[in-house]
């Protein structure tokens, strides 16, 4: 201000009353030039903003402790679904086995005479597999294994084919230049984030084809579901349980989830994760 670039200015700084108490305030300092003068007058005043200030502090604690929630409901979803999981797999689908194996001996074992007894148990034969195959794809949208043992690129494509399979669409799968050491919990986002956009395009975008890409660059890891749907305005409200669920996901990470669609010409979600932060997130 006195080399003449600004002729004002404005900052937030706490100040001590006469009585000992401590406030916040707003100094606004600002140059009043008077033609008649060759100096000109400095004016400064002091904007009491304590009341401000403690309920912006307030809203962000407010706001701290609904994501620090929110990620402990996420934590604890993550853990029923592990835990339900396991017991469709190592329980009732292994019980399941055994009864498809019953029908499948009971009906080579039914004599040439009894064709209506053998036709029967061939459709129970055959509804009890789909049954069981049915058991063994929800076993596995709650919980992969894959992910665990194999890495994330690795459970992304199982999942890209599985999801093909049972939907009869065709959806691509690129990964490219991922660091080997990512944090599991981050890993277990971006899965979920990735199932989440693939299952909300094939419910609500009637898409046959669709392209899922899983890249890293400048230690940003950027995931891209796209389909080539009905899409959508994007200036409408779309708050969903499903976008809202992969926003809170990546918020915990410090990543971001963007959106853009074009009526008739198909849908981008685009999931950004920023990895020293979320590393630090993470730990």
């Amino acid at each position: 201000m006195r080399r003449g670039s600004i002729d004002n200015y404005h900052l937030e700084k706490r100040f001590f009353r006469k009585d000992g108490t401590l406030i916040w305030g707003r100094l606004s300092v600002a140059l009043l030039k008077n033609g008649a003068s060759p100096s000109p007058l400095v004016v400064a005043t002091v904007e009491d903003i304590t009341d401000r200030r403690a309920s912006e502090e307030k809203l962000q604690r407010s706001e701290a402790n609904l994501q620090l929630l929110a990620g402990r409901l996420i934590q604890a979803q993550e853990e029923e679904q592990q835990r339900i999981a396991r017991e469709l797999h190592d329980d009732i689908a292994q019980r399941l086995s055994l009864l498809v194996m019953g029908l499948q001996e009971l009906r080579d074992s039914l004599a040439a005479g009894q064709n209506g007894q053998s036709v029967l148990a061939s459709e129970l034969h055959d509804k009890s597999e789909e049954v069981a195959m049915d058991i063994q794809n929800l076993s596995h949208n709650l919980h992969s294994s894959k992910l665990h043992y194999l890495g994330l690129h690795f459970a992304l494509r199982q999942l890209c084919e599985r999801i093909a399979a049972h939907h009869h669409i065709q959806i691509s799968f690129c990964y490219a230049d991922l660091p080997g050491n990512l944090p599991a919990d981050l890993e277990l986002c971006i899965y979920r984030v990735a199932q989440e956009a693939v299952s909300n395009a094939v419910k609500h975008s009637h898409a046959t084809k669709m392209f899922v890409e899983l890249t890293c660059s400048d230690e940003t890891m950027l995931l891209k579901v796209t389909d080539s749907g009905v899409g959508f305005d994007p200036s409408a409200s779309h708050r969903g349980i499903g976008l809202t669920t992969m926003r809170e996901r990546l918020r915990m990470f410090g990543g971001e989830l963007f959106m853009e669609s074009i009526p008739r010409k198909g849908t981008t979600i685009i999931a950004k994760v920023k990895l020293e932060k979320a590393k630090v997130m993470s730990t």
